[in-house]
């Protein structure tokens, strides 16, 4: 669409719902062209928000594959330059994001789900969980909650029927895909509900986490060779509440890390308590915060696991 009857179908659509008390109706935008193109596009159209299809979903799969730079995923959406601004500009509201999508133009020819990749249903959840917890609107693209894994040459293996049988997704053909046992399902289920109660999960300023072996050496997760098999943790802050959630890109091998946290939010001595971990009994267990590289603790994530610290 032109950006003017962009302009103008925004403006009435949103004067419509004020009419009927709608007074936030959220309008979505896929705007192609990059990040910049589709801050302007936003700035000049009066869309709410775009759908993060450019570069979020390749720097999250892979992330959570093992083969990004977790800096790369998380500066995606800091204080942008975008605004002219350097600090105080979070694109916690602008930007629709998901990994999974009905296109995938970034894979060119070989379309191909999150799952379709050999034992990528081992760290779905670690994507699901990431997109959940991390800045943005979080979008589930239907099926992944089913572990769909829909691959070919062409997008129409992207748009698996739900309906199981013959018209299943077409590498999971006979499969019932509202499946509410499903174990990706439950577990996204509640994560979801923990992100729903722990309002700094969702409005938080966020930060990727320095981390240490020895609890002296710390830096960023990054990737050594190739690849990265590591914690990869975050920091959801709201006020004077600080979450910490981190996932393992290791599918074979729990991880231990020191993780940075809040120097001025933690004393020395006092405890984070798991909420959540992939490992029922790591739940309800705690770890002492120490006077190392400013506070910081020690977790452990399970292989190609996913923990919450509070």
């Amino acid at each position: 669409m032109d950006k003017g009857a962009t302009r103008i179908f925004a403006s009435m659509i949103h004067e419509f719902a004020q009419s009927i008390g709608k007074e936030r109706f959220f309008l979505v935008g896929e705007i192609t062209g990059g990040r910049r193109r589709a801050f302007e596009t936003l700035e000049e159209t009066g869309l709410d928000a775009a759908l993060g299809v450019d570069e979020i979903p390749d720097k999250l799969e892979y992330l959570v594959k093992g083969y990004r730079n977790p800096r790369d995923y998380f500066s995606l959406f800091r204080n942008s330059l975008l605004v002219q601004k350097e600090s105080h500009i979070w694109f916690r509201d602008k930007v629709v994001t998901m990994f999974d999508d009905h296109d995938q133009v970034r894979k060119g020819q070989n379309k191909a789900r999150f799952c379709a990749d050999k034992d990528a249903t081992k760290v779905v959840l670690n994507a699901l969980a990431l997109n959940a917890l991390t800045l943005g609107i979080p979008c589930i693209y239907y099926g992944t909650e089913q572990g769909f894994d829909g691959h070919g040459d062409s997008d129409h293996y992207l748009r698996e029927s739900m309906f199981g049988g013959e018209f299943g997704a077409f590498a999971t053909k006979g499969v019932h895909f509202f499946n509410e046992d499903n174990y990706i399902y439950q577990e996204i289920s509640q994560i979801l509900k923990i992100r729903s109660t722990k309002k700094a999960l969702s409005r938080g300023r966020q930060y990727l986490r320095p981390i240490s072996g020895d609890g002296v050496n710390f830096g960023l997760p990054q990737i050594i060779g190739n690849e990265i098999r590591s914690v990869v943790p975050w920091s959801r802050i709201l006020s004077d509440q600080e979450i910490v959630a981190a996932i393992n890109t290791d599918y074979d091998q729990p991880r231990e890390a020191w993780v940075t946290i809040d120097n001025e939010l933690h004393n020395e001595g006092d405890f984070l308590t798991c909420i959540y971990s992939t490992d029922k009994q790591q739940v309800g267990q705690t770890v002492k915060v120490a006077a190392r590289n400013g506070k910081a603790v020690k977790i452990t994530v399970p292989a190609a696991g996913f923990v919450i610290y509070e």
